[in-house]
């Protein structure tokens, strides 16, 4: 039986393979690998040659206790090391990682509630001219207090959200919550016009077919300007597929809104993206910065980004910015913002209000 969950996600379920276990691991990697070569058969389209590839995930059901959703999402944490690994690759569910597996069903279950329960936050950390120390707005960073009165850190639970779909909804919330945020910053008359408040976009949320309207919606309701707003995506999630993404930026970008690229160098960057992609602003990931001033390979690093980004007219912002020299170094770099712990550390929405009266 093959099914479509969602997107560009697929299940295949094979009701018998073999008795041994290790027959069947054999006979599901073959199918794994033929699945594999039909996806990366050719496609030509208007002149055009497309090649698609698949990141498959294997679970093998040997327990008949097991439920449909462990063995789901079995599958599904397989499919994403599959991703880690490089994509275009197939992984099998290792019983070692059950535990681990445990934890996100269980934490997917309780995230589910956790929007109906008002258990998230908006922290906000704010960003500063390099130059002058005047503050340029900030970055919205989602957080979670469970029920249980536990801070849980995002590198855990936004996978699972990521993972699960759930991010799309999370994600509208941060759109309207964002927008709640300029206009209340608005009434009181601490927002500026050269301010931003920049807000994340997850891969699975930039494909939501919803997501002009969302912005729309949002900015509509609170009545601000889209000039205020910027949104940061990621390298790898805009390459994936260039002319989709450059047609949904171009959309949003013609509201008035911005765009960024975040953690830029760490990914699968090609300085042929930025010149074909309609952005504004560059983010240094933190791990080019934080050992500027003592690594000479980091500094050169963060020299070519600076080069390149003047070259495409990209104000570049520094994120993890945690000392003075650091923040010296950048200075005589040009470099136009930065963000980090130097300032302050992502804050309560309540504390970046002072920050900005003050």
């Amino acid at each position: 039986m093959l099914a479509r969950m969602s997107g560009d996600e697929f299940v295949l379920f094979i009701p018998e393979l073999s008795d041994s276990i290790s027959q069947a691991a054999w006979d599901a990697q073959a199918v794994a690998e033929k699945v594999g070569e039909i996806v990366a058969t050719p496609i030509f389209q208007d002149g055009h040659e497309i090649i698609l590839t698949a990141s498959i995930g294997i679970s093998l059901v040997t327990d008949s206790n097991v439920t449909a959703e462990h063995v789901l999402q079995y599958a599904d944490t397989a499919m994403y090391e599959a991703k880690r690994k490089g994509r275009n690759s197939i992984a099998f569910f290792d019983p070692c990682i059950t535990e681990k597996a445990q934890r996100q069903i269980g934490m997917n279950t309780r995230l589910r509630k956790a929007l109906d329960n008002h258990e998230f936050a908006l922290y906000v950390q704010p960003q500063i001219c390099v130059q002058s120390g005047e503050m340029l707005g900030g970055e919205v960073l989602l957080r979670w207090m469970s029920s249980e009165k536990v801070t849980n850190m995002p590198s855990e639970f936004i996978p699972v959200l990521e993972s699960s779909g759930l991010i799309v909804d999370v994600g509208r919330w941060v759109i309207r919550t964002a927008c709640e945020y300029v206009r209340t910053f608005l009434d009181k008359g601490i927002w500026q016009d050269h301010m931003r408040l920049s807000i994340n976009i997850s891969p699975r949320q930039f494909r939501d077919p919803q997501l002009l309207e969302i912005v729309q919606h949002s900015m509509s309701s609170y009545n601000i300007d889209p000039k205020y707003l910027n949104f940061e995506v990621t390298e790898n999630l805009v390459i994936d597929d260039v002319d989709e993404a450059i047609e949904k930026m171009e959309a949003i970008k013609s509201l008035g809104a911005m765009f960024s690229i975040d953690d830029f160098g760490i990914g699968y960057s090609s300085m042929i993206y930025l010149k074909r992609l309609p952005f504004d602003q560059l983010k240094i990931d933190r791990e080019f910065i934080r050992n500027i001033h003592r690594d000479p390979e980091s500094r050169g690093v963060v020299e070519a980004i600076m080069a390149v980004s003047k070259q495409y007219g990209l104000k570049v912002t520094a994120e993890g910015v945690e000392d003075r020299e650091a923040l010296t170094i950048l200075k005589e770099l040009g470099c136009h913002s930065y963000q980090g712990a130097h300032f302050s550390m992502p804050v309560p929405c309540d504390h970046f209000t002072k920050l900005l009266a003050a």
